[in-house]
Parts: structure tokens; C-alpha cells; sequence
């Protein structure tokens, strides 16, 4: 890796955070990195400090960034020695950041760099403020400390497999050069193996141990030279990991290691979702996220504003300060955590009326020694779609609920904790990390899958997961097909009592003509054959949504926008003019608006909004076929309708209101 030859940049653009994703990992052979937590007396100026050197060539990475200071010009000093300037804007921010080869490190211009040691003093002192002399700045220091590498992200080798039974192997290999010496991490899981089973592992032929899976076919092993949380020494003789070597687990899974980066892709590319953590003077961590998206079928965007803290002392409360405003309170529980969540929709989290904004480099606090900024470039984040597919899964196997109270930190991780069937436990980690609660004092358990930390954000999309579909397949598709078949099946969910009668998980409708339906976890819909068993013919598949909540089938028009129904009337009945001139027909005592259809079938629509096909009698009557909402007054807005959504779903819109169409 190479931080380029004596390139400076000092601006105000928060680089320094953690998003909601797994990034790819650039390994730096012998690199070491260095933090520290810069604080004050009497104020509440906090900063944070990352530096990191490179032993292959001596390339150093000093970064500075620091919140709530007095505006105006600092210094950076170094075990004593002045380093290098910056300066902090209106709100009390400041960012500084320079990188240089290794043979011109000491002194370049205005900046004087040594080699970073942990134990070395950092102090940033403020200078001046060229525009009011009169300002003061409180000077802020602290040591740096060894920051171990991050275990979760991608490895330099990778060796995975996924067999046609679901069986997967998913093994990371990392060495790295520390003081002379070699260091090395290997980390192998297996999935949807047999549950209680033990299998043999093998490096190139050679015997690397043996893995024992738990009650869900999954297990880890987990080696390192250095010590680390929930891994083991490499035994004596481990046989050497090189590319092309091949990994083994049993007779079924079986791969072959080759250089990776971790890339993935994220699911979805809508809406905004930034997560930035906060720094801390104190044993407190948490993070900070902002979320504008627009939900299907709204005119306007709604926003979602978090902040979770975790390790405060226990009963203490919290100023949280946006930019300059103070916007509320929080106060943590027994347990530490403490949580402040602004959301447009719910009125118990309205936004404050002072509500300053999230813009570039803005600042948020949490009392006088937390705090972070958020960049200047926003990125468009999603769980990735690994994931997705992994929590749906984890959701229906281990039948995840989130309760009223998360029981947030209770094991002093800043974990959240979730129930699982039957006495089972399990907690999420701020890194993504799901585990199974062993039942003794702590948070403590087997780890069961690692996700990226929007789940830990957001447990609910773990607990509510949805299966993945077709990416292909259109939303707008997925809800129109959703409509037709309710309307020509004519689908009403049967009772709780008869869900998982076939053993498949799945969940069972009554339809037209005592028709039987049922739908499984993956949203496939099958027209049951009367056997002894849940088999039949597919009439269509749609997602895990419609399994998760049946109603979604059952009242599936419903859920479409009013544009789209009116635009599928308008197309699906053929209407061709709206007929202000008959009037004089009642309707249970009030008149109606007629509409015909190029057919010459005859529509009237109600005062209270509902449109029927007229029978032909010589009175207002006929089929009821839907009801529009405030349409009464607006008669010809059936007439001009229009559909925003794609070319697949309106061919099913052109649809929904015709003859019944045989799914069967």
C-alpha cells in the first residue's frame, strides 16, 4: 500500500467513519496502527488521533480530526515537537490528514512526522484566531495506543464453496510481517451441515484440526499467532496456506484458496443511510445515523435520526447537541445504553422544532466528551445482500423476535439481545456479530453469523427479514401480481391452527370453489392437491413477504396507490368516456357518475366512492368491483389516469379488473 510521495491535504471533511457495510480490506504487510482519544480540562473540546506505519518501507498516515474547538488556527505537536497546522471552521470542527514515504519522513515543509510508538504524547494546542484575538482554545492531548487489525473484514486469501444442498465452507487466511516475526490468522465456518456432527478438516492434504457443529449445522474454527478474542493458537506442524492450496471439511465441502478482497455489492442503491461512529473521552462508544428515503407509493421523503450510546454511567443524562442545537436529552438505563431516535410519521419521535439539519461536516455530541461528524460525501448504503439472504434464513430456522426492550448492553458489549424458539437467547454485537446466549452471566455464547452492523442498528431487519428475490422482478410487479391473484382466487387466510401442516413452514388460504392454498417461507403460492401431503400446482411466486404476512395476498389491493388502481380501471375495463349527462340514477337515495367502456359495458361509481358494473336493469345496480377514495368529486381523474409503475407490472395492471384469469 502506498500512502503517496509527500502529499498533504488539511480541510474540514470528516474521513475517519464507519459506514453500514463490510468494506474491502487493503492488507498492509507489517503494518501497525496507532489511536488515541484527545481530551481536555474544562471544556468540551474532544478529538481523535489514527496513525499508522508501514515496516515494508516506512511509510507513515497521520490523521487528526477534532469537534467542539474554538474556530481558528491549531498545531499538532508530537511527543513535544510541532508537527503541522490546521484549522477548525464555525461549528468547532477540524480535520487534518498527511501521508509520505518512508526515506523522506522528519521534516517536509511544515509538517515534521516521526515514526509513530505507542506511549507517544500527542498534543493539539490552539494558536489564534486571526479575526477576534479575543478567542481561547482548550489545548487537548492524549497517548497513542496499539489498535489491534479488524478480524471481521476480508482476508488477502479466501477459499469458499456452496454446494447444491446448501452446505457452505467459508474460510479467511491473513500474514502479516510484525517485528521480524510472522503473524497469522485463519478463520473457517461451515453452514447447514448436520447438526451435532464432527468433521475432519484438511490445508493440502493435511490434517488442520476438527470442527463440531451445533443444533443448526454451523460451526467455526478460528486460529491466530496473536491473541485474540474466541481464537486458538495454531497447533504445532498447521500445515502451510498458500495459494492454490485446497481446504477441506468432510467429504461434501471442498475449496481452494485464492487472493480475495471482501468486495460486495450492496442490495439496493435507494435513499441515504449514513452511520458514523462517535469517539469518546470515556469508556462510553456508540454511533450516530441519518436515513432520508421515500417509501413506495409517497409523494414526500421521511427521515430517521439515531443515536445509541452504550457503557455510560448507569442513571446519567446526556445533552445531545446537531450543529450548534440542542436537540434533546438522553438518559441511560442500568445498563448504560441510551438511545435518541427522531422519526417523520411517528409522533411520539417527531422531530424538534428547531431541528437544525444534517449537512456537510455536521457536528453531534452527546454531553461534553462524545462526539463525531458527518462527511462531506453521503453514501447510498444498504444491508448487504449476503446478508439479506443469511438473516432471512437465521430469521425462519431460529424464529427471531425483538421484544419491547432490546435489553440493550445488559451484558456490557453494547449488544442487544433477541428471543429465539423455545428458551433460546441470542444478542448482536455493534460489529454485526449474532450469537447464542450460553445462559450464563454476560454476553456470552457460540457466535452463530456475522452480518454487517446494519442489523445491529436496525435489529428489525433481522427479526422481520424478508426472503430475497429475484432482483430482476420489480416491486411494482411483485404487489400487481399480488392484486390479480387475490381478486381472481379470491384468497382468504385460513386459521393459525392449520400453518405448517405439511411440515414446510407454510401457511394455508381458502379460495374460490373451497380451493385450498398455501404459501411457503420463500413466497412461492401452490394450489394444494388434496394429497397427505403439501404438494401441488404453482399458480405464482412471489417473496417472503406475503409468508410473513399473509394479509399482504389477502388485502393485496389495498396496498397498491390509488393512482395505480384507477390507471388499471381505466385500462383493464376499456373505459372510454365519462357520461356527465345521465343523471337522475339513485343510488341508496343519491345519484352517481356513469362511465362506459369501449365495450359499451356500463360503470357507475357511488357517493361514497364505490364502482360497480351495471347489471342493466333500470336502476342503479350491479357488481361492486373496487371503491376509490375522494373520486366521487373528481370524476374525470379516472379518465386521465396514469401508472408511474414499470412496463411488467402495467401488463398485470391491464389486467386486474377483467375476467378471472386461470391461475388454476
Amino acid at each position: 500500500m502506498s500512502f503517496g510521495r509527500n502529499r498533504r491535504r488539511s480541510s474540514n471533511v470528516a474521513r475517519l467513519i464507519s459506514v453500514e457495510s463490510v468494506e474491502p480490506r487493503v492488507l498492509l504487510s507489517g503494518d501497525e496502527k496507532f489511536e488515541a482519544v484527545l481530551t481536555g480540562t474544562g471544556g468540551t473540546t474532544i478529538g481523535e488521533v489514527k496513525y499508522e506505519r508501514e515496516d515494508k518501507d516506512g511509510e507513515h498516515k497521520l490523521e487528526v480530526q477534532v469537534w467542539n474547538a474554538a474556530m481558528g488556527l491549531w498545531e499538532i505537536q508530537i511527543d513535544g515537537k510541532f508537527a503541522a497546522n490546521f484549522v477548525t471552521d464555525e461549528v468547532g470542527y477540524g480535520f487534518f490528514e498527511f501521508e509520505h514515504e518512508g526515506h523522506d519522513h522528519g521534516s517536509s515543509g511544515a509538517v515534521n512526522l516521526p515514526a509513530p510508538q505507542a506511549g507517544m504524547l500527542i498534543n493539539v494546542n490552539f494558536v489564534k484566531n486571526p479575526v477576534n484575538p479575543s478567542i481561547k482554545g482548550i489545548p487537548i492531548s492524549g497517548r497513542l495506543v496499539s489498535k489491534d487489525d479488524d478480524s471481521r473484514i476480508a482476508a488477502d486469501l479466501t477459499a469458499s464453496v456452496t454446494t447444491a444442498k446448501r452446505e457452505i465452507l467459508e474460510t479467511e487466511y491473513e500474514a502479516e510481517q510484525e517485528g521480524g516475526q510472522q503473524k497469522r490468522r485463519l478463520e473457517l465456518s461451515v453452514y447447514n451441515l448436520q447438526a451435532n456432527t464432527s468433521y475432519a478438516v484438511q490445508i493440502a492434504g493435511k490434517g488442520a484440526g476438527t470442527i463440531t457443529t451445533n443444533g443448526i449445522g454451523q460451526a467455526s474454527l478460528r486460529y491466530s499467532d496473536k491473541p485474540r478474542a474466541g481464537y486458538t493458537a495454531f497447533p504445532a506442524g498447521f500445515p502451510a496456506v498458500a495459494s492454490g492450496a485446497a481446504v477441506t471439511a468432510g467429504s461434501a465441502l471442498s475449496s481452494t484458496f485464492s487472493a480475495g478482497t471482501g468486495t460486495r455489492a450492496p442490495l439496493s442503491q435507494s435513499g441515504v443511510h449514513q452511520k458514523v461512529a462517535l469517539s469518546s473521552a470515556t469508556a462510553a462508544s456508540g454511533f450516530v445515523s441519518w436515513e432520508v428515503w421515500t417509501p413506495t407509493g409517497a409523494t414526500a421523503p421521511k427521515r430517521q435520526f439515531r443515536i445509541e450510546v452504550w457503557n455510560l454511567p448507569a442513571g446519567s443524562k446526556h445533552a445531545v447537541t446537531v450543529g450548534k442545537v440542542s436537540v434533546g436529552t438522553v438518559t441511560a438505563n442500568a445498563k448504560g445504553f441510551a438511545r435518541l431516535t427522531f422519526e417523520d410519521g411517528d409522533a411520539e419521535k417527531a422531530f424538534p422544532k428547531n431541528w437544525p439539519g444534517i449537512v456537510d461536516n455536521t457536528v453531534v455530541s452527546v454531553g461534553n466528551s462524545i462526539a463525531g461528524a458527518f462527511p462531506m460525501t453521503v453514501p447510498t448504503l444498504a444491508p448487504l445482500e449476503q446478508n439479506v439472504r443469511e438473516a432471512y434464513e437465521l430469521d425462519q430456522s431460529l424464529a427471531l423476535t425483538a421484544l419491547s426492550t432490546l435489553y440493550e448492553n445488559s451484558g456490557g458489549k453494547g449488544e442487544k439481545w433477541l428471543k429465539g424458539r423455545g428458551k433460546d437467547w441470542y444478542f448482536i454485537t455493534p460489529d454485526g456479530s449474532l450469537y447464542k446466549w450460553d445462559g450464563k452471566a454476560g454476553a456470552n455464547g457460540a457466535r452463530v453469523a456475522v452480518l454487517d452492523d446494519a442489523f445491529f442498528v436496525k435489529p428489525e431487519l433481522l427479526t422481520e427479514a424478508k426472503a430475497a428475490r429475484d432482483s430482476s422482478i420489480s416491486d411494482d410487479l411483485v404487489k400487481a401480481s399480488a392484486a390479480r391473484l387475490d381478486r381472481s382466487l379470491e384468497l382468504n387466510s385460513a386459521a393459525a391452527s392449520n400453518n405448517n401442516w405439511g411440515g414446510l413452514g407454510e401457511k394455508w388460504f381458502r379460495g374460490k370453489g373451497n380451493e385450498w392454498y398455501f404459501i411457503t417461507p420463500d413466497g412461492t403460492l401452490t394450489r394444494w392437491d388434496k394429497s397427505p401431503k403439501a404438494t401441488g400446482k404453482v399458480v405464482a411466486r412471489l417473496d417472503g413477504r406475503y409468508h410473513e404476512k399473509p394479509e399482504l395476498l389477502t388485502e393485496a389491493e389495498t396496498q397498491m396507490p390509488q393512482a395505480e388502481r384507477e390507471y388499471a380501471a381505466k385500462t383493464s375495463l376499456k373505459l372510454a368516456e365519462f357520461r356527465p349527462d345521465t343523471t337522475g340514477w339513485l343510488f341508496n337515495g343519491a345519484e352517481v357518475r356513469w362511465y362506459r367502456g369501449f365495450d359499451n359495458r356500463w360503470y357507475f361509481l357511488t357517493n361514497t366512492g364505490d364502482y360497480y358494473l351495471w347489471n342493466g336493469s333500470k336502476s342503479a345496480a350491479g357488481t361492486r368491483i373496487t371503491s376509490f377514495n375522494d373520486l366521487y368529486n373528481l370524476p374525470y381523474r379516472l379518465m386521465n389516469a396514469t401508472s408511474g409503475a414499470d412496463a411488467d407490472a402495467r401488463l398485470v395492471l391491464d389486467q386486474l379488473y377483467a375476467s378471472a384469469a386461470n391461475f388454476l
